[in-house]
């Protein structure tokens, strides 16, 4: 059975439905107890990448839940292939398998906060408020080690799920980056005069980017603990251009855009307060940069030029989410209290806004795709985990 409205994917003229339905739901808090909503369907694999092409396919394959009293999966991460997915809820730490819709493993959370896959997904590793680095079998859930990653933890952390590196910022104004799978740390770097905020690496994973409560914002070269460049800005939030020439700088009520290697501020986007506090990414080829929080409407960026594309109606609230495709022809939104929606990102324009509403029937407040591109996790409130693809021709899909 088809789940989308079509309209909005196949029209080249714009197409935005009325979101009347009040404003987003505010205060979001994980739901701690509660029912799974409905009853799962039989697990059907995905035939396919998702893709513009065959968007209107899409449909719900499977459901994945947790064991006894579910809660919100408030953290998760796919495996590099994306095989398999890891998430934290109240009390577990779990996987599924994203081939059969099976449970993998479950085990106590012990209070971790972030999930990460080894790049080979033999291992699965959390962290928690501590800084604690604890290090578990994958298949089994069996945990291996527990890692002090730096006594001073203040919570900003980055990953590379490429390469399997973790950085993470200290209250004294230190990064220490760990190769989790050696389980050792590779360098220790004195990076502010404050408390570090935000880390983010560059895709390669040599660059690896800090911005610290000292109004500094700097680009290292951690191996060799340089300073690359040294920018002036307060920012809670930093993401790499996919060429890792431009630096995106979030601060509270806009985005800086740095060509960093001229230590030159390039453009600034006006996004609004909050308007950039849960997204700020790339598109895969670096064409647009999205920004969405607090502000009513998410904003779809060009990085080159710093002008407003078109501005994303309905999609903002306390709890905003929104992830490209791998292929760069979708963008799928989430935002509690309102639809979970689908953006044509072959033509957009001002006047050219094409969008489907999926029918989750459930509170959806979080929306991403697997790495490969042929799934897309729709995360309940209430615990459940939806998995939509291209079924096969032959069921119906």
């Amino acid at each position: 059975m088809r789940k989308l409205l079509l309209c909005a994917l196949l029209l080249a003229a714009a197409c935005v439905p009325d979101l009347s339905q009040g404003p987003p739901a505010t205060g979001f808090a994980p739901i701690l107890r509660d029912a799974p909503t409905g009853t799962p369907v039989a697990w059907v694999e995905s035939e396919t990448a998702i893709t513009l092409e065959n968007a209107d396919r899409l449909a719900r394959l499977g459901r994945l839940d947790a064991p006894e009293a579910p809660s919100t999966v408030f953290a998760y991460a796919f495996s590099p292939d994306g095989a398999r997915l890891a998430g934290l809820n109240n009390t577990h730490l779990m996987a599924w398998n994203l081939l059969s819709g099976e449970r993998v493993f479950y085990t106590d959370r012990a209070d971790a906060l972030n999930v990460y896959y080894a790049p080979d997904k033999d291992e699965i590793y959390t962290l928690d408020a501590d800084g604690t680095l604890r290090i578990y079998n994958a298949d089994t859930g069996a945990l291996k080690e527990e890692i002090n990653g730096h006594p001073l933890f203040d919570g900003a952390a980055a990953y590379d799920a490429e390469n399997g590196l973790l950085a993470l910022g200290a209250s004294n104004g230190e990064i220490k980056v760990w190769d989790a799978a050696a389980r050792q740390a590779l360098a220790t770097i004195k990076a502010h005069g404050a408390p570090v905020v935000a880390l983010a690496f560059a895709p390669d994973g040599e660059l690896l980017a800090s911005g610290g409560q000292d109004g500094r914002v700097t680009v290292w070269d951690w191996r060799n603990r340089e300073r690359a460049a040294d920018l002036e800005t307060l920012a809670g939030r930093l993401v790499f251009s996919p060429d890792a020439v431009q630096l995106a700088a979030a601060t509270t009520a806009q985005v800086e855009l740095w060509g960093w290697k001229a230590g030159a501020r390039k453009r600034i986007l006006q996004t609004g307060v909050g308007g950039a506090a849960d997204v700020l990414k790339y598109a895969p080829d670096g064409s647009y940069l999205i920004s969405g929080g607090r502000a009513p409407s998410a904003s779809l960026w060009n990085p080159q030029t710093g002008d407003l594309v078109v501005s994303l109606p309905g999609v903002g609230g306390d709890t905003t989410s929104a992830d490209f495709s791998p292929d760069g022809g979708l963008l799928v939104t989430a935002v509690l209290g309102q639809p979970v929606s689908l953006w044509n990102l072959a033509q957009v324009s001002a006047d050219t806004l094409a969008r489907a509403n999926l029918e989750t029937g459930a509170q959806v407040f979080e929306a991403a795709w697997t790495p490969d591109g042929f799934l897309l996790a729709l995360f309940e409130t209430a615990g459940p985990v939806q998995i939509w693809g291209i079924p096969p021709k032959e069921s119906g899909g």
